[in-house]
């Protein structure tokens, strides 16, 4: 029997830099082996949104949600977390954050 290799879509989007930039929607579908670790998913991520490398980042949702990076590039979890357990409670969406939106608060 043959080991496949189990994927996970992964959601990303970035906040936009001016209003003219909201003309076209920002968010990218990535595929990604559920054994990635964020750290890599993070190095992927950022070559698509690479206007938000240095914003914080989020995942999940408003309202349920893990910080991953602040603004400084200072993670605040574990880099080497596979992305299978990272998302097992939380939304499959990454979102570069320039302000922090609403009560999100990303900081060390």
């Amino acid at each position: 029997m043959v080991n496949q290799e189990r994927l996970m879509t992964i959601e990303s989007d970035r906040d936009s830099v001016c209003a003219g930039d909201d003309m076209s929607r920002h968010n990218v579908f990535s595929e990604f082996s559920e054994d990635t670790t964020i750290e890599n998913m993070m190095t992927e991520l950022m070559k698509i949104h690479t206007i938000g490398s240095t914003w914080a980042v989020w995942a999940g949702t408003y309202t349920n949600y893990k910080c991953i990076r602040d603004r400084k590039g200072n993670w605040l979890i574990d880099e080497k977390t596979r992305i299978k357990d990272f998302f097992q409670d939380i939304e499959k969406f990454v979102f570069f954050d320039k302000e922090f939106m609403g009560s999100i608060r990303c900081e060390k």
